[in-house]
């Protein structure tokens, strides 16, 4: 019964101060997460002791416990360059 006592009148004490000072709402969106992502590169190297290699979707990974931003991911290959190009889609009058 106490505690809700308290909790009552804290709670009306904040509806008093409310209405005195508004903050935005943009001011608290605009807080950030960093986030470590993978930096995809040719050449997989381990950067420390601890980075080690995995292989998942068809590409190789390189994952890191201690340090997040050591982790890589193989880069996949421009699916334009596997194209089969005919002499058809070469030249200025394009009629297909």
């Amino acid at each position: 019964s106490t505690l809700a006592r308290n909790f009552s009148a804290l709670a009306a004490s904040i509806g008093h101060r409310k209405n005195a000072f508004r903050l935005p709402f943009v001011a608290e969106s605009t807080m950030q997460v960093a986030v470590r992502t993978f930096k995809d590169m040719d050449v997989l190297t381990k950067r420390c002791k601890d980075c080690y290699f995995k292989k998942g979707d068809d590409r190789w990974y390189v994952l890191c416990k201690t340090h997040g931003r050591h982790k890589q991911r193989q880069r996949l290959p421009d699916e334009r360059h596997f194209w089969i190009i005919t002499h058809k889609t070469h030249g200025p009058r394009k009629r297909f």
